[in-house]
């Protein structure tokens, strides 16, 4: 299972949403490295929040490479 967690970024005003990789607990599937003590304050709207261009690539092509369970 993939995990979201969220980084701060332009002095903590906004929100980047990563994906997780699956064998760990802080590396992304872009590459960057999140710190385990790192918690996020909320972003102060929605419009301060957005997702990592490259990990949403990469969780694409990891669903489309597996393919969806058959029910």
């Amino acid at each position: 299972m993939y995990e979201m967690r969220a980084e701060s970024i332009a002095d903590r005003c906004q929100l980047l949403w990563h994906v997780i990789a699956k064998d760990t607990t802080f590396s992304t599937l872009c590459g960057s490295l999140l710190s385990p003590d790192q918690t996020p304050p909320p972003a102060a709207d929605s419009a301060a929040e957005r997702y990592c261009a490259p990990c949403m690539t990469a969780f694409s092509r990891a669903v489309h490479a597996f393919g969806t369970p058959s029910e």
